[in-house]
């Protein structure tokens, strides 16, 4: 049975960078790593030295960087995974958009090493390559744990609790981190809005990190609840005591926050930005705005109308089972199997 090392290298960096959110990355690669466990395939988590068939490098840092390159050297199986496209840099490091040209470059280099470059939404082969990275191109979703994101009304009711919140209100939640890019100055705009809405209350999970901005710098916290970071094992309560899941977000690879939203039954409302374009249908799967105004209007009409945020919430679910992490663990099962018996990737 095929084997594969999947190389994150965030616990080597959390000595240097004391991080309480490891992203989409941290949370979902353990979770796919299991179900590759379960197919059979034999994974090393974070052990480049070990024996294996399939380098799986999920980050362009620079240690994984050196690894990719021996494995070019060397002829041996490599897929590097496109999480991070270098515009994602921009509002979200400190100086992203100075040093967006450098990562841009160095990016292209990284992935240029790979025998398959993998992306979790169409978009990240339309982006590198117009950045100048060749492929082969392969589009696997990051995936959801379905038995993971499940609504639990209970835990909705401790979220609510720690935040101060009663059960009469009615929350509209977002979940990523404090930075320009995710969108909190729409966020905040938008609840402003809708302040004459006293039946509804606007609440942003997360903070901001080392070496990146805080949106609150800039944009004042209006009347929004930032309750800050809540644990992994804690997030399914903020999705489970939502009324709607607002993703207003300028540029992402795939939102794996909107994903498990999707999967705990919420239903959302997300920004009109290219990398859902071929995979997320607007008045299917969700509702799309293109700007505060619009984001505004159709939050109220999910809020005024059950029978609309029903079908969005069905909608998401069927979002999400089409995003079934068990279903990106066989695509990348028969995708190492590929590699390791040489056989070509298009």
């Amino acid at each position: 049975m095929v084997s594969v090392c999947m190389l994150t290298e965030l616990d080597s960096y959390k000595k240097l960078i004391p991080y309480k959110n490891p992203g989409g990355m941290g949370t979902n690669a353990p979770m796919v790593a299991r179900e590759l466990e379960k197919l059979g395939c034999r994974v090393l988590f974070n052990q480049p030295r070990g024996d294996y068939d399939v380098l799986h490098v999920h980050s362009p840092l620079p240690n994984s960087f050196m690894w990719a390159l021996r494995r070019k050297i060397s002829h041996k199986p490599l897929v590097v995974h496109g999480r991070h496209l270098p515009e994602l840099i921009k509002g979200g490091f400190v100086g992203g958009d100075l040093f967006y040209p450098l990562v841009r470059r160095y990016s292209v280099m990284f992935y240029n090493l790979g025998d398959v470059v993998l992306g979790a939404t169409p978009y990240v082969a339309k982006a590198l390559s117009r950045d100048g990275v060749k492929g082969p191109f392969r589009t696997i979703p990051n995936g959801i744990s379905r038995e993971t994101f499940v609504r639990d009304e209970t835990s909705g009711q401790r979220f609510r609790e720690r935040i101060g919140v009663g059960k009469d209100v009615r929350l509209v939640i977002t979940v990523g981190l404090r930075i320009p890019r995710k969108g909190v100055d729409t966020f905040v705009n938008v609840a402003s809005k809708l302040k004459h809405r006293h039946d509804v209350r606007f609440v942003w999970v997360g903070a901001s990190e080392a070496l990146l901005e805080d949106a609150l710098d800039d944009t004042p916290p209006g009347n929004v609840l930032f309750p800050g970071h809540v644990p992994f094992e804690e997030i399914v309560g903020a999705y489970s005591a939502a009324e709607v899941f607002m993703f207003p977000t300028k540029a992402e690879s795939y939102g794996n926050v909107m994903l498990e939203a999707a999967s705990c039954e919420c239903p959302l409302l997300i920004r009109n930005i290219p990398v859902y374009e071929d995979w997320v249908v607007d008045g299917k799967h969700c509702m799309k705005a293109s700007s505060d105004d619009d984001f505004a209007t159709k939050l109220e009409m999910l809020l005024d109308d059950d029978s609309l945020r029903s079908r969005m919430a069905d909608g998401a679910q069927e979002l999400a089972d089409e995003h079934d992490i068990r279903k990106t663990s066989k695509m990348l099962m028969e995708l190492y199997e590929e590699l390791a018996e040489g056989r070509m990737v298009g």
